[in-house]
């Protein structure tokens, strides 16, 4: 207590008695009517965990001043046995009394024990009260603490509100699944593509003059887009062997060609063999009458450059009938090696479409699968709906007396130490119950087979 509430000591000895005497009343009196305040006009009575502040004072006639009890003040807390410990009182019993009684008792008690002629004036006040529980369906289950005039509505709101649900599998949407399905027969018509596809490569790689393609394949109606893709399958596999098969035609007309350079070039080295010989023998004449000095040296010179002219010419059409006969190689090479890599790019691109068609074969179940649980989860998301349009309704457990739960409505107010639980009002629709327990039933049922 703080003294400024009171005149100086000197003021107070000048001041009739009874104008004293109310202003100490009101100085001391202040707590004790702040804590019938909180504690809801005195009718709180005070329970296990309960905090209070004791605050004692005594008035000394004989010096018109009052006298803090400082060692008895201060917060003190119920024990589960409900009393409190106060220094010279010792333990008290406070359990199921009002702060005012409590006040009272403690004053009488300090009388007793010190024989004072009167009581010293007591305060007590609630500082804190128990806390009171909440559970059920609630979206926070937990402790809340306690104020007076806290209603079963006010309760519920601090504990988050009513429960929301949510679905374990996720939620999902219409729209969901609707692009889950679209996703799905995508995924059928590019499988369909791929097998078309991978047909057209293995009658490529195998040289067969026409595509086997499967019989779901062959079986699609004209206009279908399946159709379409066989006829686009079949038109490549035709383009691609024409222009194979001109290239090759192509090499075949090029070596043909060099084939014949390499037979007139010959025909013309047998000619030239024979006019070397006829030009060589010339010269053996004349070089006999140049030695008998019948003929001049200038003719034997004119006839020897004839000849190597002649030869040179021979040496010409042997390199020229090489150099054909290589190209006629290369030809041949070249149409080998268009063959093989002809081969080696359909292998690779067989491959890489085997690949492509086992990747979507298992993006398509795992598209299957979201589309299942997608169906599942909506399904769960509707029970789960109409659950959540169930009434609630509210039982009240009082901590004190620990009996049985009463069923309260929302604007009840509510003790220290109760314990609140909200439920479903199932009695009023047991359908709507029924059929959230069975799709909670069956709902693991959808989610095992999709997997």
């Amino acid at each position: 207590m703080s003294k400024a509430f009171l005149p100086s000591i000197s003021t107070r000895r000048k001041l009739p008695g009874i104008i004293l005497g109310i202003v100490i009343v009101s100085a001391i009196s202040g707590p004790v009517l702040a804590g019938r305040a909180d504690a809801g006009s005195d009718l709180y009575r005070l329970k296990p965990e309960t905090h209070v502040k004791v605050g004692v004072v005594e008035w000394l006639a004989s010096t018109g001043e009052y006298k803090e009890w400082t060692a008895l003040n201060g917060e003190y807390v119920v024990s589960p046995e409900g009393t409190i410990s106060i220094p010279m009182i010792g333990e008290m019993k406070v359990d199921d009394k009002t702060t005012s009684e409590l006040a009272t008792d403690i004053g009488d008690t300090l009388k007793q024990l010190t024989g004072l002629a009167q009581p010293p004036v007591a305060s007590v006040q609630v500082i804190k009260y128990p806390m009171i529980y909440v559970t059920g369906t609630v979206e926070k289950p937990s402790e809340l603490e306690y104020r007076p005039g806290l209603t079963v509505k006010q309760a519920i709101a601090m504990a988050g509100g009513r429960q929301r649900r949510s679905n374990p599998m996720g939620e999902y949407s219409d729209t969901q699944q609707i692009t889950y399905a679209g996703e799905l027969n995508r995924m059928e018509l590019q499988l369909k593509q791929l097998s078309a596809r991978k047909a057209r490569l293995l009658a490529e790689l195998n040289d067969k003059p026409a595509i086997d393609f499967p019989p779901e394949l062959v079986a699609a109606p004209e206009g279908s887009p399946i159709r379409q893709i066989v006829n686009s399958e079949n038109t490549l596999f035709t383009a691609r062997a024409d222009a194979l098969r001109h290239q090759l035609e192509s090499a075949t007309d090029l070596e043909t060609l060099l084939t014949n350079e390499i037979s007139v070039l010959d025909e013309k080295m047998v000619s030239q063999d024979r006019q070397v010989k006829i030009a060589q023998d010339e010269l053996d004449d004349i070089s006999k009458l140049v030695d008998t000095k019948i003929l001049t040296t200038s003719r034997k010179t004119s006839l020897e450059r004839i000849v190597a002219d002649m030869q040179s010419g021979k040496l010409d059409m042997v390199v020229a009938s090489m150099q054909a006969k290589q190209k006629v190689s290369e030809t041949q090479r070249d149409a080998l090696n268009l063959k093989g890599q002809r081969k080696t790019d359909v292998g690779q691109e067989l491959q890489a479409t085997n690949i492509e068609i086992e990747d979507t074969k298992l993006k398509r179940m795992t598209t299957l699968q979201l589309l299942q649980i997608a169906g599942a989860s909506i399904s769960k998301e509707q029970s789960l709906k109409s659950v959540d349009l169930q009434p609630l309704e509210y039982w009240v457990t009082h901590g004190s007396d620990g009996g049985d739960a009463q069923k309260v409505p929302e604007g009840a107010t509510l003790q220290p130490a109760d314990v609140l639980e909200v439920r479903y009002n199932v009695s009023s629709s047991i359908d709507g119950a029924m059929v959230s327990s069975i799709a909670t039933d069956q709902l693991p049922r959808a989610a095992d087979q999709s997997q």
